[in-house]
């Protein structure tokens, strides 16, 4: 079981973007070339081979939660077995659309009345179609998938619409993510032998943070038939303005910059999103999109070094930016739904700050968090070391037991809140 505790690509390149200096400073470029080399041709082989499978779908079934294709996993986890999937979601307009993700089923017999369900919200990778995390061939340690399989739950993992199938990106557009999360719990009520039941808590990083706060928002409303007794993010992209106001002329900004631009173009044709770029980042923030996170961060680091920011001032000050900003902010969640909330304090891409202003601010507003503010962790490794600690929550929640709050203790983050920016109407 080696394969189990093997560093993902993308996790690797979030630690790269995550340590610039280091980087920079200890990295030439022939080094990360010949990393970058080395991935390409393997997620090329890799697309290759599975190119049948994530095929466009002629007639997508209309109801949400339908399984279209499943084929087992090549890799063995702990406690359970892995199925790569494409199921039915709903778009903006409410049309039925193909989504690609993953299921793990517990190997023990299912009890009366279902299992527990643990919906898996993945953080940034890229938009192209061989960076969705169902395509991997090998293992990406989770930190709470073994765990929660022993415990006989149902774990889903969305890859998120347009990511893994054909169709257009939904980076960091809530209520898409909402929908295809909610809509792969649907998938394991149905998916044969998983014996899923209604219970369910949403678990995300990152922007998967982001997605699993928009689902706690939305999933009352979008099947009523399920129950989600709690929401859990590490490291969540949830405070957009504060974080674009602090990182938006750092590397972080090529990073990300590009996936934004691509998803909310779309969602928002009528929106001037590129006249905040510099020239250079003009030219080149489609062709950024348009890969896998590592080849992003590696050529982020070249660009920011040699040319600086991607934006030419803070994109807040940009109408489409701050219009988008604040549309795509997740909402709390509803009165008495408990929250998990992890934050690394070595983040360097999801800022501490951000998220103690979060904290500051939800609990204000009478929202229960339980925080965990982990002492140099980084991004990448912020939802891995969090995972047993999330499933101990969870079992909690699960049980109907009353839930732990930092906010009822009144413990303040450890790091001072960042700054509510001012946003240009």
């Amino acid at each position: 079981m080696n394969e189990h505790r093997r560093s993902p690509w993308w996790v690797v390149a979030l630690a790269v973007v995550g340590a610039l200096s280091l980087v920079v400073g200890g990295l030439t470029a022939t080094v990360l070339g010949v990393v970058w080399v080395r991935h390409r041709v393997a997620a090329d082989e890799t697309a290759q081979a599975q190119s049948a499978f994530y095929a466009a779908v002629a007639d997508v079934p209309a109801t949400p939660g339908t399984l279209i294709r499943s084929e087992p996993l090549e890799y063995s986890v702990v406690g359970g077995k892995g199925w790569r999937v494409v199921y039915t979601s709903i778009d903006g307009q409410g049309r039925p659309i193909a989504v690609s993700g993953r299921i793990f089923v517990p190997d023990a017999p299912a009890p009366t009345g279902g299992r527990k369900v643990v919906a898996w919200a993945h953080g940034t990778v890229g938009l192209a179609s061989s960076c969705a995390p169902s395509r991997a061939t090998t293992y990406t340690d989770l930190g709470f998938l073994a765990p929660a399989l022993q415990r006989g739950w149902v774990v889903v993992a969305t890859d998120y619409a347009g990511l893994g199938m054909p169709g257009p990106p939904s980076y960091l557009i809530g209520e898409q993510e909402a929908r295809d999360v909610v809509n792969s719990v649907r998938l394991a009520r149905v998916f044969p032998g998983a014996g899923a039941g209604r219970d369910w808590i949403v678990y995300g990083a990152s922007q998967g943070g982001h997605a699993s706060l928009w689902t706690a928002a939305r999933a009352a409303g979008i099947a009523p038939e399920l129950r989600l007794v709690a929401v859990a993010a590490a490291v969540p992209a949830a405070e957009l303005a504060a974080i674009m106001h602090a990182q938006w002329s750092t590397v972080i900004g090529w990073v990300i910059g590009p996936d934004a631009l691509a998803s909310w173009s779309v969602q928002h044709p009528d929106r001037d999103y590129t006249s905040a770029l510099t020239p250079l980042g003009r030219d080149v923030a489609a062709r950024l999109a348009d890969q896998c996170i590592l080849e992003t961060g590696i050529e982020a680091l070249g660009l920011h070094e040699a040319d600086g920011a991607l934006f030419t001032a803070d994109p807040l000050t940009f109408p489409a930016w701050a219009a988008s900003v604040a549309s795509e902010t997740p909402p709390k969640p509803p009165r008495g739904m408990a929250m998990y909330l992890a934050q690394g304090m070595a983040d360097d891409v999801v800022l501490p700050g951000s998220n103690a202003l979060l904290q500051d601010q939800w609990c204000a507003a009478g929202v229960s968090i339980a925080s965990s503010w982990l002492s140099g962790v980084s991004h990448a490794d912020t939802s891995v070391v969090a995972g047993p600690t999330f499933v101990d929550w969870a079992v909690g929640r699960f049980a109907g037991e009353p839930a732990p709050s930092t906010c009822a203790l009144g413990v303040p983050a450890p790091v001072e809140p960042l700054p509510v920016p001012s946003v240009s109407p």
